[in-house]
């Protein structure tokens, strides 16, 4: 057939089906030529309509059938296999934040993320392209840690969506609701999952067929300790002690001396933006391995060591020297989250801290992690140099101390940090409290850290179990020493045990309530019981120096004690004195040298500022007293941060060579700032502007210089946390009005301090109501 008549002929046919289409029946109203008509039968209109055998296909009359049905066949619509069933894809992840965080406990963090305790179950909703098919879809939830994450070592986690009871010794998911293209899917992590930042991936197979979800930094869950799940080490039975030493963002922190003991208030701020990210970080930059962060003993043990700037670093610079021109002053600083934020921002150390400020934001660090915290403060807490479990004091001939053997001290106060947990490495009975200590004092380990140690194990004096129980053993319990050292080093004579000075009122914040909560009992048994000296000699014996005690033929008939007026604020003149008791039945005379010396908190002299000698003649089984006056305007010139003054005292006696030595921690009050929210601030809302006015009396008789109000509270926030004031005279009322807006609701703690060259450590707090 010719090329030209092989195109008409296609071109014939293609009319023809498109005319049937438009449901034109072929030969009728279309007539073109006179002879087409002759190719059609004609007459039926329906003769070429699709029936059952030729499907759709009508008959051309034409001769040459064969190749114009070739040519029809070629035109139509190609037979279509049938469709697999779509890939299923997940196009969104519902981390339903608001729910999960309600019921982990975790809805106060400013992070906006899935911040979730293991050993819970929590939801996660999956939209998709399609309805989900348990009988031929599968659904796997990845959980990814480290950079190079791996199923051995538990940072690469898969979990298929199954059936079977979620329990909380592993990772496990199963189907809880499906309704049209959602999916709701319950997770459960178990109870010793690594704490820390997961990448989240969903993954889904189908016939062969895989799709996963890109990585994407919103779609990290946090996994943080959980203290109300049962099988978590760090668990705690007690809704009273969750609510504080978990959930409450700020408390007291103790300072001061044995005798006037002042609560400082203290912003924890464990829920504040930055504070769980540089706790993470702190994690991270130790170079902690992830398959030992499960362990809240680990854990707790890093952390001692990052928070301290000492061998690697740390968030905080401590110093005690009273020069802090490069830095912040210590007692400036009224909580952790300015210092954490600084540090995330720089990765440099801040300077500078003291042990309430290490206490401080090591207990935010926990707390934000989920591990039970609470700062702790010893008061006469022993610094025990050279490990023998005694502190010792040398003083030669002429009653002057040496320094060069003085290197053991007696810190007016101490501040540690206790966390609870199961200690699954000592023998049962030792869980519990833990005591450990970020302040930087002596290495453990080649490390500056220290703990945790059982509190049961320091009470009973077995220091022989981890960590550094023995230091802190000496803290609380160590015996003070008085040594006579003769002038060739030979022959040290023993002059004085002090039993019942060391470790006196250790308290911390009460839980539930403003009031400080005395705890020695969890440290020591009572002073002077068989069962305390019991645990002072085991301890002693495992020590650097046993067989210290040695037995006293010198009669001791002479007693003494040394005290000073109650309550003296800075700025007021005070009497010490001594009383002395004759328990024989013949006279004594008895000479004595008293001297003051102003102090450091950590019991380092500054020197001595005044000194008196006194003789005095005892009846038989009489009584005695002296009494030196010290003027303010001899002290207040000499005094540092904590405003302490020690007393020592050497004494003989002549009839029976008895030598007594002893000492005395004196420490002056200071104001407290007195807040006031303004009368139209008494109803408070979010957003709202509020006013709080501050002020107190210059108590000394001499201008306060370089003087300046700091502020800080969780939930509230201001455009400066500063306020610089003029100079304040002697004795002058200074006020000052912090403005803020509250961005929570809630009851809202905020706390002030002031700080000047000449004063220092004035504090105080308020409560704003939030609505």
């Amino acid at each position: 057939m010719p090329r030209r008549s092989r195109r008409q002929a296609a071109a014939r046919a293609s009319n023809r089906l498109r005319d049937y289409y438009r449901g034109v029946t072929p030969g009728v109203g279309r007539r073109r030529h006179g002879s087409e008509d002759s190719t059609y039968s004609g007459g039926d209109s329906n003769l070429h309509k699709p029936t059952a055998r030729n499907t759709g296909r009508f008959a051309v009359l034409n001769p040459d059938k064969r190749r114009q049905n070739k040519v029809i066949k070629h035109l139509e619509k190609p037979e279509v296999p049938p469709e697999k069933d779509e890939q299923l894809k997940v196009t969104k992840i519902d981390f339903r934040a608001t729910g999960n965080r309600i019921a982990h406990h975790t809805d106060e963090f400013e992070k906006q993320a899935l911040i979730v305790r293991r050993g819970q179950l929590f939801d996660i909703g999956l939209e998709l392209n399609r309805p989900y098919s348990s009988a031929k879809d599968k659904i796997i939830l990845e959980f990814r840690i480290g950079r190079y994450p791996k199923p051995s070592k538990g940072t690469l986690i898969k979990v298929t969506l199954g059936t079977e009871k979620l329990t909380t010794s592993k990772w496990g998911a199963k189907l809880d609701q499906a309704s049209g293209n959602s999916a709701g899917i319950r997770v459960m992590s178990p109870a010793d999952a690594i704490v820390g930042k997961f990448d989240f991936y969903v993954q889904t197979e189908h016939e062969g067929t895989k799709f996963r979800t890109a990585k994407d930094d919103k779609n990290a869950i946090i996994v943080l300790f959980n203290p109300w799940c049962r099988d978590d080490q760090v668990y705690v039975d007690d809704k009273k002690k969750l609510e504080e030493y978990v959930l409450n963002e700020t408390g007291f922190i103790y300072v001061g001396s044995k005798q006037r003991i002042r609560g400082r208030p203290w912003n924890f701020g464990q829920f504040d933006d930055p504070v769980l990210d540089a706790s993470l970080y702190l994690l991270d930059r130790a170079r902690m391995a992830y398959t030992s962060r499960w362990n809240p003993i680990n854990i707790t043990r890093v952390l001692t060591a990052q928070i301290n700037s000492l061998d690697d670093d740390g968030v905080l610079v401590g110093n005690w020297s009273g020069d802090y021109d490069d830095g912040v002053e210590p007692w400036v600083w009224n909580g952790s989250v300015k210092i954490l934020e600084q540090f995330l921002e720089t990765k440099e150390s801040v300077q500078y801290g003291q042990c309430w400020v290490f206490s401080g934001i090591t207990t935010s660090v926990l707390r934000c992690l989920g591990i039970p915290a609470r700062s702790v403060t010893n008061f006469g807490s022993a610094h025990d140099t050279d490990a023998n479990l005694t502190v010792d004091y040398h003083f030669d001939d002429k009653d002057e101390p040496i320094e060069d053997l003085n290197n053991d001290s007696i810190w007016n106060f101490h501040v540690w940090n206790e966390c609870w947990m199961a200690r699954p490495d000592l023998p049962a009975g030792y869980g519990g409290w833990q005591a450990f200590d970020s302040t930087p004092q002596e290495t453990s380990e080649g490390q500056y850290c220290c703990g945790p140690a059982s509190l049961m194990a320091i009470k009973n004096g077995h220091v022989y179990y981890g960590y550094d129980t023995k230091f802190i053993f000496a803290e609380v319990n160590a015996d003070r020493i008085y040594w006579k050292v003769p002038e060739d080093g030979d022959d040290w004579e023993q002059l004085r045990v002090e039993k019942y000075s060391v470790g006196c009122h250790i308290s911390t914040k009460m839980a539930g309530s403003d009031q400080r909560e005395d705890i020695t009992h969890l440290y020591k048994h009572p002073e002077g019981t068989e069962l305390e000296r019991v645990a002072v000699r085991e301890a002693v014996e495992h020590g650097n120096r046993p067989g210290t005690y040695v037995d006293r033929s010198v009669p001791e008939d002479v007693t003494f004690d040394i005290e000073t007026d109650d309550d003296v604020d800075i700025g007021e003149d005070f009497s010490v004195r001594v009383k002395l008791t004759n328990k024989s039945d013949q006279e004594r005379y008895v000479t004595m040298y008293l001297t003051a010396q102003a102090m450091y908190y950590t019991g380092v002299s500054l020197g001595k500022f005044w000194n008196q000698r006194f003789t005095v003649r005892l009846t038989p089984n009489g009584d005695g007293e002296v009494e030196g006056r010290i003027d303010a305007d001899l002290y207040v010139p000499r005094l540092v941060d904590q405003g302490g003054i020690k007393f020592f005292l050497m004494g003989h006696v002549r009839e029976t060579q008895q030598s007594f030595a002893g000492q005395h921690d004196f420490r002056l009050g200071v104001p407290d700032l007195i807040l006031k929210v303004s009368d139209k601030d008494r109803i408070i809302n979010i957003g709202q502007e509020v006013h709080v006015n501050v002020s107190f009396k210059n108590p000394i008789n001499t201008a306060l210089t370089k003087s300046a109000f700091y502020f800080e509270g969780p939930g509230l926030t201001a455009d400066d946390k500063v306020i610089h004031h003029s100079d304040i005279g002697p004795r002058e009322i200074a006020t000052a009005v912090v403005k803020l807006k509250p961005k929570k609701k809630g009851k809202r703690k905020l706390v002030v301090s002031f700080t000047s060259k000449q004063l220092q450590q004035v504090c105080g707090e308020c409560v704003l109501n939030i609505v």
